[in-house]
């Protein structure tokens, strides 16, 4: 039992940082910003690229550069996103399909369609007090320090403006304010977790796969309206992706344990959050997000 949960625990650390990010682009900015997929490809392409040339360094040093790559490599992403769809004047959808095709093709130019990470050291076994899961002491320190960074976000000015952006795009119009400055740097946050999020996962495989980041949008998703399912006192807090995310795993892990092939996971993904958002659009039609996150 006790390593169930240390496997629910590594598995929620790892992707954290991606649903944080979805956290403020699909819920506070209220955009469909599907290119996060990208960013979670670029960041652990980056990140690898980093560890490549950093081998034989000191191990917490390659750490901070390897991470510092992976949140640069997603906010390039988040970056070309935003920018295309404020000053192209083009839906952020169509921005971030385009962004998926031009960064496609940069990856496949630069790399292989996969690349394995085993021949370089694990940066995220700095601390292995764990024997079985040598890397989640790291990754729940890491993750500790995100999620007090995003809580202090939230908190101050910026993050109050990446909520009024979601509730009325045009408010900060009528006062002379940068439109532009509060959505892209809203995007670039969150893409920069997307690509540390894509970073964990190819470090804790081993591996950099072309597809790696097929699907997460749906995982995105999912998690944030378990969270939301949970958390309904408060309409935007911390503890949304959070919980979002433990109760996500916690159900992977337990469907895992009574032997539900994982194969069929997406289509039970996409049940839960059908008959969740049934549920909340009989009860609320109107105050419903876009995404129903």
């Amino acid at each position: 039992m006790f390593d169930f949960f240390l496997i629910t625990l590594e598995q929620s650390m790892v992707y954290l940082p991606l649903v944080l990010g979805s956290y403020l682009s699909f819920s506070l900015l209220k955009i469909p910003d599907l290119s996060l997929e990208t960013s979670y490809l670029i960041g652990a392409f980056t990140g690898g690229l980093a560890l490549q040339y950093m081998h034989g360094n000191l191990l917490f040093l390659n750490l901070i550069v390897v991470l510092y790559a992976s949140l640069i490599g997603g906010m390039v992403v988040g970056l070309t996103a935003s920018c295309i769809t404020r000053y192209g004047n083009i839906p952020h959808l169509l921005s971030s399909i385009i962004t998926f095709g031009l960064f496609q093709g940069l990856f496949l130019l630069c790399s292989n369609s996969y690349v394995s990470l085993a021949q370089y050291e694990n940066v995220l076994m700095l601390m292995p007090y764990v024997r079985q899961h040598p890397e989640v002491v790291t990754l729940l320190i890491i993750n500790i320090v995100l999620i007090g960074g995003v809580a202090f976000l939230l908190s101050t000015q910026l993050g109050h403006s990446f909520i009024i952006f979601g509730q009325n795009p045009l408010f900060f119009q009528h006062f002379k304010i940068s439109t532009n400055y509060v959505f892209i740097m809203g995007v670039l946050i969150a893409h920069g977790l997307s690509g540390l999020a894509g970073f964990f996962f190819a470090q804790t495989n081993n591996l950099l796969e072309m597809n790696m980041g097929v699907g997460r949008a749906l995982f995105c998703i999912t998690a944030l309206i378990l969270g939301k399912s949970v958390i309904r006192q408060s309409k935007n807090s911390i503890f949304i992706p959070l919980v979002g995310t433990g109760l996500y795993f916690f159900m992977q892990q337990s469907l895992l344990k009574i032997g539900f092939n994982l194969k069929y996971f997406t289509a039970v993904q996409s049940v839960l959050v059908l008959v969740i958002l049934l549920t909340v659009y009989q009860k609320n039609r109107i105050q419903t997000d876009q995404l129903g996150v």
